[in-house]
């Protein structure tokens, strides 16, 4: 059963991933899954997280539909959802303390490269929309970790900030309702996590709604570059945890 310390502990954890997500629309799995996995198994924290980013998502493509480009990322949307089942496999055939490593490394990679700010030529854009998609897919059904390949492969695209975030988001709507299909058929979904999930929806949105507000009080390139670091931090956590350092 869930005891009051893993519900207070998660509601702390959520709060700050959602304020995050709500003030720099990015950073919620990548917050949420390294500390979550601290209190519980990473085959339940990863659902958990991956129900509450469609929600967050569903948010934010519903305020800004009208900037949204479906043709645009229509290939990337197609190989995601096609290797999302491969995904949840890996997250049920890995053990707990593998898939620690592997999430602190590909999350502190990939704030490392977000934080760089570079952008790099692409020769064919429709590979790169596939490859980035397909990788997306995996991560996403394994770590919950799908936005950074899709937000590094959009944004060097040189999209608008309101139809970078658009797309985005329709992504992860997309992804997160297939993957979250996938975790219900596999088993991963059950009553205790539902109940979970339930104390922790207030918390999500009172954080979210938090982080919008605060975007007229911080500066939000700052704040982007702290939350940043506290990603790459809570990555070598994660990672040190998985190979039995704590």
């Amino acid at each position: 059963m869930i005891i009051i310390q893993a519900i207070l502990a998660g509601a702390a954890i959520i709060l700050v991933a959602s304020f995050v997500q709500g003030l720099t629309s990015f950073g919620f799995a990548l917050i949420a899954l390294p500390l979550l996995s601290l209190f519980m198994p990473i085959q339940r924290a990863v659902p958990i997280i991956v129900i509450l980013s469609m929600l967050i998502c569903l948010s934010v493509f519903l305020s800004i539909r009208r900037d949204a480009n479906i043709r645009k990322i229509a290939l990337l949307i197609i190989a995601s959802v096609i290797t999302a089942p491969l995904g949840t496999l890996f997250l049920i055939i890995i053990s707990g303390s593998t898939l620690k490593i592997i999430t602190g490394i590909l999350i502190t990679v990939f704030a490392i490269f977000l934080i760089s700010g570079r952008s790099f030529p692409i020769a064919n854009e429709k590979a790169a929309y596939i490859s980035a998609g397909a990788i997306s897919g995996v991560l996403n059904g394994s770590i919950s970790v799908s936005g950074p390949p899709m937000a590094l492969m959009l944004s060097n695209q040189g999209m608008s900030k309101q139809m970078f975030r658009a797309n985005l988001a329709l992504v992860g709507v997309i992804l997160n309702a297939v993957t979250t299909v996938t975790f219900a058929y596999s088993g991963l979904i059950d009553r205790e996590l539902s109940l979970y999930l339930v104390w922790m929806l207030p918390v999500m949105f009172i954080g979210t709604w938090i982080g919008a507000k605060a975007v007229r009080h911080l500066n939000e390139q700052k704040f982007k570059k702290y939350s940043l670091g506290l990603i790459i931090l809570s990555g070598i956590w994660t990672l040190l945890t998985g190979l039995g350092v704590f």
